[in-house]
């Protein structure tokens, strides 16, 4: 049998198909999203089992609208063989900056904690996730700036409820990701995260409009150790917000030690998520990224993040 279990090119896996091994999507959408006719690609089960077969390590499966604690308990008992994270994602549905909601989500398992996205007020103001949210859902067409969940004060200090927050996710060891807040209030959640023991923080796809970091900004928060997330829906032809070539050129200014890369998308169209990350591997190697630098951003960076010590070895092959 294979080491493979999954379609391979003439002649045997490439090296993107071997980078597929062991990886970990920190930002992974499932079904349903938003609504019952939002459609993705596949169910969840299914999604799993082509990740699975592809040799990913696991993903951390995200929801904009609940936490995903119980589908992600009953999804690691349909789909053996790979792990599945739960989430709780900051937005008022939820909760927002509910210190209680983070810790039963932290108590039923959940890895990891997004700030909020379509509730953030930057994402108002920007007209992002909420934005889509309102096409969907037509009481969400009547989300306001105003009120939008902010990080910080009108001093740029971290709220107590926030820092309540981050309280307990490092408690529980939870890793914190920006989401959809903005660039300055992400700088101060980063710094003041260190007041509780969190080292380093995921700064969410700042490419995104939702987001729209500049450089001078993300370089800021790889200064306070953050990492950088790179999302292929960002790279897709429906959005192509940043070129392969760009993502490389902030890599390389960042370092790959800085940097990861997810998928973030819940759309029909989508193809599996662990043929879309061996798409983007495949284009970075053509373009001349290192192997290693790679593996490090679908592969041991996640795992890190997450506190995982040991994973799959990779297939081994041309590098």
């Amino acid at each position: 049998m294979s080491e493979f279990p999954y379609p391979m090119p003439p002649g045997g896996p490439s090296p993107a198909d071997e980078l597929v091994r062991g990886a970990i999507d920190l930002h992974h959408h499932g079904y349903p999203e938003i609504a019952f006719d939002h459609r993705t690609r596949h169910e969840d089960w299914d999604e799993l089992a082509i990740a699975r077969a592809a040799g990913m390590a696991g993903i951390v499966l995200k929801s904009h609208m609940w936490p995903t604690v119980g589908r992600a308990y009953h999804l690691r008992r349909l789909v053996p063989g790979i792990d599945v994270h739960a989430s709780i994602t900051l937005n008022p549905i939820a909760g927002g900056f509910s210190p209680l909601a983070v810790e039963t989500a932290a108590r039923q398992g959940a890895r990891v904690m997004f700030f909020p996205t379509w509730g953030a007020a930057h994402d108002r103001e920007r007209g992002g996730m909420s934005r889509h949210l309102g096409h969907i859902l037509p009481r969400a067409a009547g989300l306001t700036r105003e009120a939008g969940l902010r990080a910080t004060d009108e001093s740029g200090r971290v709220r107590p409820e926030v820092c309540e927050c981050l309280a307990v996710a490092a408690e529980h060891k939870m890793l914190v990701c920006t989401a959809h807040i903005s660039p300055k209030e992400s700088i101060a959640v980063a710094q003041k995260a260190k007041d509780y023991g969190i080292e380093s923080v995921v700064f969410s796809h700042p490419d995104s409009n939702s987001v729209a970091a500049s450089r001078e900004e993300i370089r800021d928060m790889v200064a306070l150790d953050a990492v950088c997330e790179f999302c292929t829906l960002g790279m897709l032809p429906q959005f192509q917000r940043i070129s392969p070539k760009l993502a490389m050129e902030i890599v390389s200014e960042i370092s790959a030690d800085r940097a990861i890369i997810t998928t973030d998308y819940f759309f029909e169209w989508s193809p599996p998520a662990s043929e879309t990350l061996r798409m983007l591997a495949g284009t970075f190697l053509d373009l001349g990224m290192p192997f290693s630098d790679v593996r490090k951003m679908m592969k041991d960076n996640p795992a890190r993040l997450l506190g995982i010590d040991h994973l799959p070895c990779p297939h081994q092959g041309a590098h």
